[in-house]
């Protein structure tokens, strides 16, 4: 992919029925984020809106990486079989665009940036809110759950650069 990247991270919060998007810049701006809301029908049109967001995204603002919440397998197998859609065809447009991507545990994002591994999401959002500079607005669900995201792999790439120095 060409252009300048300048070390932006895309975060993303996969769904079927609503996808989250941040574009993160250290040290601790949000440049933009989204929500993808799809409406119910076929399977294949949800997809191909979530997917034409992402290229518009990453058209505009090249990411360096991106980093996504893995799958997690909760009581709603219906839900969980969405969730893994929307993440392959995510997956399947990054691997073409040639972006990076980390993926990481809901429970890793939340002790990341709350120091607790079971943390609701009204306490992640005053950590969120205290960390980062957010947009204007109210944010919902899913756009703060892809800064949370962003925010997860900006601070373990970090971790990361230091331990092998």
């Amino acid at each position: 992919m060409s252009g300048t990247r300048d070390g932006l991270i895309l975060g993303i919060d996969p769904g079927l029925a609503g996808t989250g998007f941040a574009l993160f810049a250290e040290p601790n701006l949000v440049l933009a984020c989204s929500t993808v809301v799809t409406i119910p029908g076929r399977d294949g049109a949800r997809l191909l809106t979530i997917t034409n967001h992402l290229r518009s995204i990453i058209a505009g603002n090249p990411p360096a990486e991106a980093s996504i919440e893995e799958l997690f397998m909760g009581r709603n197998a219906t839900s969980a079989v969405g969730v893994a859609q929307a993440r392959g065809a995510i997956l399947n447009v990054l691997e073409e665009c040639g972006v990076p991507v980390f993926e990481y545990k809901p429970s890793q994002v939340k002790v990341i940036l709350t120091g607790y591994g079971n943390a609701d999401k009204s306490q992640i959002g005053r950590m969120l809110a205290a960390q980062v500079k957010l947009p204007e607005g109210r944010l919902d669900d899913h756009a703060r759950d892809a800064i949370a995201i962003a925010l997860c792999h900006a601070r373990s790439r970090k971790f990361a650069r230091a331990a092998t120095r």
